[in-house]
């Protein structure tokens, strides 16, 4: 069997290579009890993975969220910020308190804005909880960050909103895209293995006529892969 270098593909990319190796498996019209296993295995990555790809481009809520989200991010980018600022202060206690709370800050992650979301939202939430207890929030009150913090609270409860709007809607799926690739390329993986080794068995011609059918697919998929691949690479370096 070809190589194939699964972290060429885009996610939709990914799901057209999975939905015509089903295709072609299906087609094969020869008798594969070996693989059934491996086939409903991947169907069932197959459909995780395109209820994610529903979600992540065409639910409404994912726009939503996602926009929540960045808003949140800039709220604690700017707080983080001027808490910094608050440092260089001529005034000790301004810059005591600066480092009171760029201590915790770091504690939670200076970039917690780069979690996943669930994780950023839990790091998110504890710093808030300790910024409003004694001595941070004293420490907030010397430098005069209460309308920053007040903000950050604010776009923090906005993105929850979002997540708990999409979460009442019927049939929701929570699995990302991120969570749902790796099980899909590992399903496509094990299935092509057990294709390989059983032309390695019996070498019919049925079983090498589905081993080059997918050694087309391969070949194919891989070079559109690469095409646009590099195509986004140089759409960047221009940028």
């Amino acid at each position: 069997m070809h190589k194939i270098a699964y972290s060429l593909f885009s996610h939709k990319a990914l799901f057209t290579f999975a939905k015509e190796v089903l295709a072609i498996i299906a087609a094969a019209g020869i008798d594969l009890i070996m693989l059934t296993n491996f086939v409903d295995k991947l169907s069932n990555r197959f459909n995780d993975f395109d209820s994610a790809l529903k979600r992540d481009y065409v639910d409404p809520y994912t726009i939503k969220i996602n926009d929540a989200d960045r808003e949140r991010d800039l709220r604690l980018i700017g707080f983080k910020n001027y808490v910094d600022a608050c440092g260089y202060r001529k005034d000790e206690s301004w810059q005591k308190a600066s480092e009171q709370i760029l201590s915790v800050i770091e504690r939670y992650g200076s970039d917690m804005y780069r979690y996943s979301l669930p994780e950023e939202s839990a790091a998110l939430q504890n710093l808030m909880t300790d910024l409003k207890k004694e001595p941070l929030q004293s420490a907030c009150t010397t430098i005069d960050a209460a309308p920053w913090l007040d903000e950050m609270t604010e776009s923090q409860t906005h993105f929850e909103t979002m997540v708990q709007q999409r979460h009442s809607q019927p049939d929701v799926n929570d699995k990302t895209l991120v969570e749902t690739r790796k099980p899909l390329i590992k399903a496509l993986k094990n299935l092509l293995k057990m294709v390989e080794l059983q032309q390695a068995v019996e070498a019919t011609d049925a079983i090498n006529a589905l081993v080059n059918q997918l050694n087309n697919l391969i070949d194919s998929s891989m070079a559109s892969a690469r095409i646009s691949r590099s195509l986004s690479d140089k759409a960047n370096a221009e940028n």
